[in-house]
């Protein structure tokens, strides 16, 4: 951090001189016309009106690289903000890992292949990060996992694997979703313009990150309890836990909607209700335990992969009620 010294210039007026490093690295000359910002802390936001020069390409090299290790580096490319990403060498991998690459650049919202030959494939992010809105993407993510969770435990009520194979196809798509967003904050934090536009200040950008980082983490848990189910030879359902599982989920569905209130409208004594309900849930999860202590290892394995899933998800949900904060009234 860098302190400057306020001086008086005349009668009363107040200034300080710009930091050397930053004038260079943005290019800025006497008479150039700086934005000024105060955000909700009373903090003075200065930022050049210059287009910010960045380096807009990002080169990924195939050459003895496995297929993680390329789609790795796409998706860092991505996530940081690259415009366009070059992947080149493509002919040192196989034409399965080829397909397996544009499948994977499907997935990346907003990127589309605007040159590719047998060797190089160029792709670009064509859409506008200004007329999106990060709100929007968190409200479809949070419906999305949450059927995506209340029908993974439908789809093991009922031994349904269609349902179980919906909810690991529908994983892609928040998984799509929660790229963009973390792309679109990351913008946000780099560039106070888009930070206006989007009408967050620097902290609630961090909480929509965490946020959706929680929200992505239930949908793959989601999508371990519907894998359960399909691959599972079979885990019997007695009645005993059959009720306990069907008031499990009913828990859940009121869990999901007071923790996404209780974010969004900054009411924290909405907190309260999430931890009732989580420690209602905990209690039925010890009752699972005793309704199959006397079950097949095998049997045990998959039932504890399951409460896994239901510890992490009512963990998460009272993580987010953490997030709110009280209204400051003046």
């Amino acid at each position: 951090m860098e302190y400057r010294k306020v001086q008086e210039v005349g009668k009363g007026t107040l200034l300080i001189s710009l930091p050397k490093d930053w004038v260079k690295k943005y290019g800025v000359c006497k008479g150039d016309v700086l934005g000024l910002e105060v955000d909700q802390f009373g903090n003075l936001i200065l930022f050049s009106t210059k287009k910010k020069f960045t380096e807009n390409l990002s080169v990924v090299d195939c050459r003895k690289r496995s297929l993680k290790a390329v789609l790795d580096d796409i998706t860092g490319a991505y996530l940081l903000g690259y415009n366009l990403i070059k992947v080149v060498n493509l002919s040192f991998i196989e034409n399965g890992d080829r397909k397996d690459v544009k499948t994977f650049l499907s997935k990346l919202a907003g990127l589309e292949i605007v040159e590719e030959d047998k060797d190089s494939m160029l792709v670009e992010f064509v859409t506008d990060i200004s007329l999106l809105n990060p709100n929007k993407i968190l409200n479809r993510m949070s419906l999305l996992v949450k059927t995506m969770f209340l029908d993974s435990f439908s789809s093991l009520l009922n031994h349904d694997n269609i349902l179980a194979e919906d909810v690991i196809k529908v994983d892609d798509e928040v998984d799509r979703l929660y790229f963009l967003f973390v792309r679109l904050i990351r913008s946000a934090i780099q560039s106070p313009d888009i930070m206006r536009k989007f009408n967050l200040s620097a902290i609630e950008c961090l909480d929509h990150r965490l946020y959706a980082s929680l929200i992505e983490s239930i949908g793959d848990y989601s999508s371990m309890i519907a894998s359960n189910v399909i691959n599972s030879v079979g885990i019997t359902l007695d009645n005993g836990l059959s009720n306990v599982l069907h008031e499990i989920k009913l828990s859940f569905e009121k869990m999901f909607d007071i923790a996404y209130k209780a974010y969004m409208s900054k009411n924290i004594t909405l907190k309260m209700s999430i931890l009732t309900i989580s420690d209602s849930i905990e209690e039925k999860i010890n009752l699972i335990r005793t309704l199959t202590l006397n079950r097949s290892i095998k049997e045990i394995s998959k039932i504890s992969s399951i409460i896994s899933a239901i510890n992490f998800t009512r963990k998460a949900l009272a993580d987010i009620t953490d997030l709110t904060t009280p209204s400051i009234t003046v």
